[in-house]
């Protein structure tokens, strides 16, 4: 292991952004495996659009973390991209491109970074 690693704090005694971050990059990785397995009539729509939206909240959350003065403003632009890709996720699953377990996995980390996302924005006063 390396030493740098050892010297970290465990994750709960961090800030909030670095849960945030840890979080939304374990969803983002399981979230462009499991769209990759969806059809070919999916894939330059839906599929696109849901990929490209979580790289963006993972570059939002990255910005808010090291651009104190943009924080706030970039923490908002974060959570409108969250609801684009729960909207984006409810239609998947209207259209039949998604399983339910799928949409249900996916709609729980939505949730959950979300109320992660909300407790930062309340956190800044």
């Amino acid at each position: 292991m390396s030493p740098f690693l050892s010297s970290r704090p465990p994750a709960r005694e961090t800030g909030p952004e670095l849960l945030v971050l840890a979080r939304w990059e374990t969803f983002t990785a399981w979230l462009l495996a499991h769209t990759g397995r969806w059809p070919k009539t999916a894939r330059f729509t839906l599929v696109q659009r849901l990929q490209n939206h979580a790289l963006d909240v993972a570059e939002h959350l990255v910005v808010a973390r090291y651009e104190p003065s943009r924080r706030r403003a970039v923490l908002h632009e974060a959570n409108l991209l969250l609801e684009r890709m729960r909207l984006l996720l409810r239609l998947a699953r209207e259209n039949g491109v998604q399983s339910r377990s799928g949409f249900e996995s996916a709609a729980r980390g939505l949730d959950e970074v979300g109320r992660m996302l909300h407790g930062w924005r309340r956190s800044l006063g």
